[in-house]
C-alpha cells in the first residue's frame, strides 16, 4: 500500500502546486516546464539487486515526474524552482532546486539559493531522461558523488577566444541533508563546499575539467562510538581511522565528440576521502553513437574501483580479554567495509517518437568481483556470481 501510496501522492502534490501556479500566471513573467520518466526494468539475476531493480519487473525504480516555474521579476533577475516527485523510495520527493538568477548579460550569470552540484556533464539533467541518449546514466561512474545539490552561490562566464568557446564556472555553499544507500540514510553535513570547473569547445569537440572539495560530517553512530572507545585506552590511530568525518576531493574530466551522425561521449573521475569509512573511487565510462533520426542506437562501457585505506590492526590479540574484545570488535567493523569493482557493458536504441516524447530500450551487462560491498548500486542477495542482466524500457517526455 504505501508502495503505491508514496508517488501517487508526489504527483498529486506537483500537480496540485502545478494548478495553483496555473491559477497564479500573470503575463509571460511565469512560465511552465515539465518532465517525466517511466521507466521499467528487470534484472535476470535472483541473487543480486542492480540499481534497487531485482529480479521481477518494477516501475518503481527511476520512474519520476517534475515540475519547473521560473519567474522574470526583469530583465535581469529570474527566480527558478524545480519540483520532483520520484517512485523510488531511497529518493526524497519535493523541492529539488529553488534559486534566484541575476544574469546582467548574456555571457554572465550568478546563481543563489539550492540548486545542481556541477560535479558532472550531465549534472543539471540527471532527472531528465530525454536530455541524454542512455536510458539509464551509466551507473559506476554517475554513483561517484553520494549527494547531487548543494546550497550556496555559483557563477558562470562565457566567452569566446578565437575559434574557442571558453567557460568558467565556481561556486561555493554547503550540503545538509541525507545520503541514501540500500540499507538507508545516513544524517550528513558538508560544509566548505567549493569548486571551479572549466570547459573548452572547439568545432565538434568539447573537453571539460573541474575540482571539488568539502568537509564531510557523517553520522555513523556505532563507528564513531567505537572509535571513542578505542581512543580512551590509546588506540587513537585505529580510533583516527572509524572516525568519519573528513575532507573529500572529487576530479573530473571529460571529452565529448558531437555531429549530426556520431558521438563520443566519455569522463573520468576520482574521488579521494580523508576518513577511514569514506572510500576513494576510481570510475569513468566511454559510449559511442549512430545517429539515423528519428533513432539513436549506441554501446557504453563504464567501470567503477572503489576501495578503503585499510590500515593494520594495531590492537594485540592474546594479551587479555577485554584487547581480545576491542581487536575482534574492529577487525570485524571495518571487515564490513568492503573494496567494490563493478563494470556495466550496455547497448541501447532511442526513438525520437515525437519532439518531445522518446521511447528507449537498453540491456546493461554487469560485471562485478564476487565480494561486494552491497553497500552501493549493486547488491548481493546471497550466492551472485557476479554477472546479470539489466533489461529495461523507458518512456521520456518534456513539457
Amino acid at each position: 500500500m504505501t508502495y503505491f501510496f508514496r508517488p501517487a501522492l508526489t504527483a498529486f502534490i506537483i500537480l496540485s502546486s502545478y494548478a495553483c501556479f496555473a491559477n497564479a500566471q500573470t503575463e509571460d513573467k511565469l512560465q511552465f516546464s515539465g518532465f517525466a520518466r517511466l521507466i521499467m526494468g528487470y534484472l535476470d539475476d535472483s541473487n543480486a539487486e542492480y540499481a534497487g531493480y531485482d529480479n521481477s519487473i518494477s516501475l518503481g525504480e527511476q520512474s519520476l515526474l517534475g515540475l519547473q516555474a521560473d519567474y522574470q521579476f526583469s530583465d535581469t533577475i529570474s527566480l527558478t524552482s524545480q519540483l520532483v516527485g520520484h517512485t523510488n523510495e531511497r529518493r526524497e520527493s519535493g523541492l529539488e532546486w529553488l534559486y534566484v538568477t541575476y544574469k546582467p548579460n548574456k555571457a554572465f550569470q550568478v546563481k543563489l539559493g539550492k540548486q545542481r552540484l556541477p560535479f558532472f556533464n550531465y549534472s543539471d539533467s540527471l532527472d531528465v531522461g530525454f536530455a541524454y541518449p542512455w536510458l539509464t546514466l551509466p551507473k559506476q561512474f554517475y554513483e561517484t558523488s553520494f549527494f547531487s545539490t548543494f546550497e550556496g552561490l555559483l557563477a558562470n562566464y562565457e566567452f569566446p577566444v578565437s575559434v574557442l568557446l571558453i567557460n568558467l564556472e565556481g561556486y561555493w555553499g554547503y550540503y545538509d541533508d541525507d545520503i541514501y544507500s540500500p540499507d538507508g540514510g545516513v544524517e550528513t553535513k558538508v560544509t566548505g563546499l567549493f569548486g571551479f570547473n572549466t570547459s573548452v569547445t572547439w568545432k565538434n569537440w568539447n573537453a571539460r575539467a573541474s575540482y571539488n572539495q568539502g568537509n564531510t560530517e557523517l553520522t555513523l553512530l556505532s563507528a564513531s562510538q567505537f572509535g571513542e572507545q578505542l581512543r580512551q585506552v590509546g588506540f587513537e590511530r585505529s580510533a583516527d581511522w572509524l572516525d568519519p568525518d573528513g575532507l573529500i576531493q572529487f576530479y573530473q574530466f571529460s571529452v565529448n565528440y558531437e555531429d549530426l551522425n556520431y558521438f563520443l561521449r566519455s569522463e573520468i573521475a576520482k574521488m579521494e576521502g580523508e576518513s577511514g569509512p569514506v572510500p576513494d573511487i576510481d570510475s569513468f565510462y566511454v559510449s559511442v553513437g549512430y545517429n539515423f533520426y528519428p533513432y539513436t542506437v549506441y554501446l557504453s562501457y563504464s567501470k567503477r574501483n572503489l576501495y578503503y585505506n585499510h590500515p593494520e590492526n594495531e590492537i594485540p590479540f592474546g594479551v587479555s580479554d577485554q584487547l581480545n574484545a576491542l581487536a575482534g570488535g574492529y577487525v570485524a567493523v571495518t571487515n564490513g567495509f568492503l573494496d567494490d569493482k563493478s563494470a556495466g557493458t550496455k547497448i541501447g536504441i532511442r526513438w525520437d517518437w515525437r519532439s518531445n516524447v522518446a521511447l528507449k530500450a537498453e540491456a546493461t551487462h554487469i560485471d562485478a568481483d564476487e565480494k561486494i560491498s552491497g553497500d552501493f548500486t549493486l547488491r548481493d542477495l546471497g550466492n551472485f556470481d557476479g554477472s546479470a542482466i539489466l533489461y529495461q524500457l523507458g518512456l521520456e517526455w518534456v513539457f
